[in-house]
């Protein structure tokens, strides 16, 4: 009895692998018939696979062989090449009858696109010319494969089992990686506007899926590289000579993420009177009498394009438009209207004042 179960663990395990859903980098869903596992109670016993490995360790294929990772039942060699290198699940992957490979390379989103191989870039996929994948290295002329259900193997393009074929066709990848974090000097970030100060910065950058190439940075105006890593940590000044700069991302060797920092544009927002009575029009300025455009910290003009009138919850209540002409701006308050409120200025470099107003 205690045997019966395990027999049926395994395969209940068996099933929820071979069917799990697995997507390639671009979000496309690889057909269920092309995911499988090894059972225990496969082609090959665990002695036969340990036997497998010897001989592979012993140069039987090739003395160029390194073995990387011990046999395993849960990934193959299409599964490695496609799906677990970038940071995937284990799993095995069909091809090429079952299309596994299909979705990776072909349809409206593929993930990555047939390239030239130099013989030096790393991270490229391969396809043999047999049922066979694998990935290039940055070791000049080494590849990285699956053996099936064997070992991990770093070895020459042509060092694999008989039936593989030899290296066919060579794919660079074609997809965005998720950042899942970013960091502005040290303090979680969250959107691609942020207003900080002139000065040296420090950004730093995860990202969720292993990409073939990138990080790499570089900056808009306003902005100047200092220092960037590989890992994804970069160095910069933000000093002009607009009132704001950037850095774009790029990952894959295409621009995939871009920030735009802003500075604190000094605008000395009034509004007045305040306490206001319900109904009544108040006006908005940088000060009485002058001309409604803010003033940055560089003395240049920064002109407000919108105001917003937000309750204690910040939601929006009322939406003003500023005078075209330049002049103070006034805006209707509705009847009704009591208690505390706030008028939001948003100037045209993308940075906000905001100004607490008592309705009486």
């Amino acid at each position: 009895m205690k045997n019966l179960i395990n027999i049926l663990l395994l395969v209940v395990n068996v099933n929820i692998l071979a069917h799990a859903q697995v997507n390639t980098p671009n979000g496309v869903a690889v057909p269920a018939s092309a995911l499988f596992v090894y059972q225990n109670a496969g082609d090959y016993t665990n002695p036969q696979l340990q036997a497998f490995q010897d001989a592979v360790q012993g140069g039987v294929y090739g003395p160029s062989r390194v073995i990387l990772a011990n046999y395993s039942r849960q990934y193959n060699c299409h599964g490695y090449a496609w799906h677990v290198s970038t940071g995937g699940n284990q799993i095995g992957i069909n091809q090429p009858t079952y299309g596994g490979v299909t979705p990776y390379v072909a349809g409206v989103n593929p993930s990555y696109i047939q390239g030239n191989y130099s013989g030096s870039q790393g991270k490229m996929r391969v396809r043999y010319s047999g049922d066979h994948s694998a990935v290039t290295t940055y070791d000049a002329g080494k590849f990285i494969s699956k053996f099936g259900p064997g070992p991990l193997v770093k070895h020459n393009p042509t060092d694999v089992p008989p039936g593989y074929g030899v290296p066919s066709t060579y794919w660079t990848c074609n997809y965005a990686p998720l950042l899942t974090s970013v960091y502005l000097d040290g303090k979680l970030i969250s959107g691609s506007f942020q207003n900080t100060t002139w000065g040296a910065h420090n950004m730093q950058i995860f990202w969720g899926l292993d990409p073939d190439t990138g990080p790499a940075f570089s900056s808009t105006a306003g902005s100047t590289i200092i220092s960037n890593q590989s890992s994804g940590t970069v160095n910069f000044t933000f000093n002009g000579p607009s009132n704001n700069g950037g850095l774009s991302i790029a990952f894959c060797g295409q621009p995939r993420h871009s920030f735009t920092f802003f500075k604190p544009n000094g605008a000395k927002m009034q509004v007045y009177p305040n306490p206001a009575e319900s109904d009544e029009t108040i006006t908005v300025s940088v000060e009485a009498g002058e001309d409604i455009q803010a003033v940055n910290l560089n003395n240049q003009f920064n002109k407000m394009i919108k105001v917003n009138l937000l309750d204690d919850r910040q939601r929006i209540v009322q939406d003003y438009l500023p005078n075209a002409e330049g002049n103070p701006t006034t805006v209707k308050l509705k009847a009704g209207l009591k208690g505390e409120y706030f008028l939001k200025a948003t100037f045209e470099d993308g940075t906000t004042q905001t100004k607490r107003v008592l309705i009486k």
